[in-house]
């Protein structure tokens, strides 16, 4: 979630030299992120420590089969590497 520079259109921290302002900006940026993940984090730790023991078991068992089907849809290494780039 990088601040895109007006005069060159790209991210902040890909410029070589960076003014106090900018830095400012992308130090405000990474505090509010980290403390949006900590927010995430704390939530869904409240969300799994409410639930149920036989609702806890089957959140487990469907994360575990969405592990499995996800693993059918990856492509293989040899296509990764020098397969058409176009269809990802």
């Amino acid at each position: 979630m990088g601040f895109v520079g007006c005069k060159l259109g790209e991210p902040l921290e890909n410029k070589t030299k960076l003014t106090t302002e900018e830095k400012a900006i992308i130090r405000m940026q990474n505090k509010e992120d980290a403390e949006l993940r900590k927010e995430y984090d704390k939530a869904v730790r409240a969300h799994w420590k409410n639930q149920q023991d036989n609702t806890k078991q089957m959140m487990k068992s469907a994360k575990k089969q969405q592990r499995k089907n996800n693993r059918i849809h990856q492509r293989s290494l040899w296509e990764r590497l020098f397969g058409n780039k176009c269809n990802k």
